[in-house]
Parts: C-alpha cells; sequence; structure tokens
C-alpha cells in the first residue's frame, strides 16, 4: 500500500465514493448529489488547498514501487490547530473495507504527522456504529477523549461521535 498526492485522474473514482449511500452513512452525511462537473472543480480546488492535506491510498499486487496500485481510498489531514490536526479516511471498495488498508493508512500518515510535519496530536473521530474505525484508532494508540451527539444529514437522526486523540510520545 502506498499514500500518495491526489491527481485529476482520481476524481471519478472519489466522486463514486462520495455518492455511495454507505460510505455516506457511516460519516453522518448524505451523499453527494452535484454533478461530476462540479464536484471535479470542487476536489480539485481542495486537493490545491494549502490548508488541507489529501492523500489517495492505493494498494500493489506486487512489491515494485515504480508500479501505480488501484486507488482504494482517500485520508486527508485538515483543521491544523493547536499544534495538531484531525485526520478522516474512507475506503471505497466495499470488498476491501475491513482488510486492514485503513489502519496501515493511519499508521503511515500520524508517522507522517509527528515526523515530517512536526506536530503534537492527530485528532479523529467516528460515529459509535462504526467499530471498524474505532478499532483502527485504538489499534494505532489513539485514546479516546469525549464523545458528542450529532444529528445526521444522511438521515435526520442523532448518533453519538466518538473523538480521539493521538499525542507525540517522542
Amino acid at each position: 500500500m502506498t499514500l500518495r498526492p491526489p491527481r485529476e485522474e482520481d476524481v471519478e473514482k472519489v466522486y463514486e465514493w462520495d455518492r455511495d449511500p454507505e460510505l455516506a452513512a457511516w460519516n453522518g452525511r448524505a451523499p453527494i448529489k452535484v454533478s461530476l462537473s462540479a464536484a471535479r472543480r470542487d476536489y480539485l480546488a481542495r486537493w490545491e488547498d494549502p490548508s488541507v492535506k489529501t492523500f489517495i491510498i492505493e494498494a500493489r499486487e506486487g512489491e515494485a514501487e515504480d508500479e501505480s496500485g488501484e486507488v482504494i481510498g482517500l485520508i486527508t489531514l485538515y483543521d491544523f490547530r493547536h499544534e495538531g490536526c484531525e485526520l478522516g479516511i474512507k475506503i471505497g471498495p466495499k470488498d476491501l473495507r475491513g482488510r486492514g488498508y485503513a489502519s496501515e493508512a493511519v499508521e503511515l500518515l500520524v508517522t507522517y504527522c509527528f515526523e515530517t510535519l512536526n506536530l503534537r496530536v492527530v485528532r479523529g473521530s467516528t460515529l459509535a456504529h462504526n467499530q471498524r474505525m474505532q478499532r483502527v484508532f485504538e489499534k494505532h494508540g489513539f485514546t479516546e477523549i469525549g464523545d458528542g451527539s450529532i444529528i445526521s444529514r444522511f438521515d435526520n437522526k442523532r448518533y453519538t461521535e466518538i473523538f480521539y486523540e493521538r499525542r507525540w510520545d517522542g
């Protein structure tokens, strides 16, 4: 698996994921309804925004570093404040969820945050029913720091959101 900056040819794949009702529900959001051309403009602008760092997750079949892999997800760092940032992730293809890709991507990005960006804390959150993401956070040293209630834009129901953080211990 590798992380790389997003490219224009990734737009259609990310658009497909953002229209997936199951993925949207995991985040308490409704699937996007804008056109592909409007989404393309939004994605490309966001990917160029220096206050957000987005990476494409690629799965590789072999070990050859010069081969590009299958685009399977997206991981983003945002809300840079208080010597830290927020982390968000999605694995697009349903058959690849729960196979360790999110876990590996989170570990790579946390290392990048601490060793390259010199941040002191990485924060994340997930809805209480997303036990896979809770396990990813816990596996990689995140501590649950609280919870809150949100009204889902997906189905207008109230859900518990669990907040996590991992502090740099070096």
